[in-house]
């Protein structure tokens, strides 16, 4: 008896192999350049999914790590505090915002662009940051953030 997913007489050969790796060469291309050319989410055109203060993020993370992840992650968030501090490095301008009595703070990576903007800013100002939530690592990440001013 022949198995029922071969039908006599008909075996795969070579040419048939080689077409099958031609079209799956050919999807993973088209993914892939689908993927490099896709336009990059846009923070300050995006609707926040939420707006909480900073501590209470902070406190999110520091509970209960695992559904703070599911709740924020990867979702625009917009952000309430008061600056820590602020780092500078080559390429980009970090605010620090918190309460100072928490461990934990959240790291706000500024755009370029929004870094002159916020270059009057000083440790203890009250700001409002929108920005992707990326986890928690040893702070909570908010990556692509501008700085909102009182009237957004």
């Amino acid at each position: 008896m022949t198995a029922p997913w071969r039908i006599s007489g008909s075996r795969m050969r070579r040419k048939d192999y080689i077409y099958i790796l031609f079209g799956v060469v050919l999807f993973v291309l088209a993914a892939a350049t689908w993927m490099y050319f896709k336009p990059h989410r846009s923070v300050k055109a995006a609707e926040p999914a939420f707006t909480l203060a900073a501590s209470e993020l902070i406190d999110a993370f520091v509970n209960d790590e695992a559904s703070a992840n599911m709740l924020y992650g990867g979702k625009i968030l917009e952000v309430k505090g008061t600056v820590n501090e602020i780092l500078f490095s080559d390429s980009a301008m970090v605010l620090l915002m918190g309460n100072p009595d928490q461990m934990a703070t959240v790291s706000c990576y500024l755009y370029n662009a929004d870094q002159s903007r916020s270059a009057s800013l000083q440790p203890g100002d009250s700001v409002r940051i929108k920005g992707i939530c990326n986890g928690m690592l040893m702070d909570v990440i908010l990556d692509k953030c501008i700085l909102l001013s009182e009237d957004e």
